[in-house]
């Protein structure tokens, strides 16, 4: 799965003016299949937008937007919904937008909770700032900014699938807001090895110059994003998580297609969990990567028991 998280093509509907994704992942690998890229000019919502300055944030009610909020040169699409006392927070795995949770957030929100989906910058209805490097860092702060827009308090229930899983690994150590988290088959502490981060950019550079030819849009996200891999795996692979946050890792059992990949992401999975009170391992029995679409009914029911979990305390 790493290989073709590594090597992404962000495919869309061909039908101009569609939402990128419906619900479907833009991820693909690149090899033997650039021709791909052609449909991405008639989707993609990325322009170039100067300047940094941060825009300013203020709270709001119960209900945000959607709506678009300017971060830093990004324009990011969020919506928060419901109400309640918890708000159960959903990010989506690289090259998807927010449409993936369609089959589980309004389940969440019609128990009483609050729930928050946004597009990250440069996917679904978000606009991405072309002169930022991009990192890890900076989608946990495009992140945080959202929530401080959207007036949203702790407890927050994180629910990460894949590289958003790291994202709210990294933010549940810098934001108290973040009470428990849910993880679908996600980038934790050990995935990306050097060895995986190494011998999947040994096979994606040969493909830049193809992909910034045929896919030029789309080459200003994917290769940065593979670039920054490097750096995003040694924050991650450092990263030390509280003890007391309570973390359910959902792990697919047919989550990665490549045997050396999949035993490095099961090992390092089962090793998050082990040895911590607050942490337990599920599996997705028969499930794809894509958790929240194969096995909605286990998504829904381990968020419902984290949120009693945390409203326990």
């Amino acid at each position: 799965m790493l290989r073709e998280l590594v090597a992404p093509i962000l495919t869309a509907n061909a039908t101009k003016g569609a939402r990128a994704g419906d619900g479907k992942s833009y991820l693909m690998p690149i090899a033997g299949r650039l021709a791909a890229a052609l449909y991405v000019a008639h989707s993609l919502v990325l322009v170039p937008i100067p300047g940094r300055a941060s825009q300013p944030v203020k709270p709001s009610e119960t209900e945000c937007g959607p709506e678009i909020v300017p971060v830093d040169g990004n324009r990011i699409w969020v919506r928060k919904q419901g109400a309640g006392r918890a708000t159960v927070v959903f990010e989506a795995g690289f090259g998807n937008d927010s449409s993936v949770w369609n089959a589980v957030e309004p389940r969440i929100r019609a128990d009483g909770v609050q729930t928050l989906v946004y597009d990250r910058a440069g996917m679904g209805h978000s606009m991405i700032d072309m002169h930022q490097n991009y990192s890890l860092d900076n989608d946990v702060h495009i992140l945080r900014t959202v929530l401080s827009h959207c007036g949203v308090l702790k407890p927050v229930i994180f629910v990460g699938h894949s590289y958003g899983g790291a994202i709210g690994l990294v933010a549940a150590v810098k934001d108290a807001r973040i009470k428990g988290l849910v993880l679908l088959d996600a980038v934790v502490p050990g995935v990306w090895s050097q060895h995986e981060v190494e011998k999947n950019l040994a096979a994606m550079r040969p493909q830049y110059d193809d992909i910034r030819k045929q896919a030029p849009e789309l080459a200003k996200v994917a290769i940065p994003w593979a670039e920054a891999l490097s750096q995003s795996a040694h924050e991650i692979n450092a990263l030390t998580v509280p003890d007391d946050i309570p973390i359910v890792e959902i792990a697919a059992e047919k989550g990665q297609t490549d045997p050396d990949s999949a035993r490095t992401w099961r090992a390092a999975q089962t090793a998050f969990v082990v040895g911590h009170s607050a942490r337990s391992f599920v599996l997705a029995e028969g499930s794809s990567h894509k958790i929240m679409r194969d096995k909605p009914d286990l998504v829904v029911s381990t968020i419902r028991n984290l949120i009693q979990r945390v409203d326990s305390k």
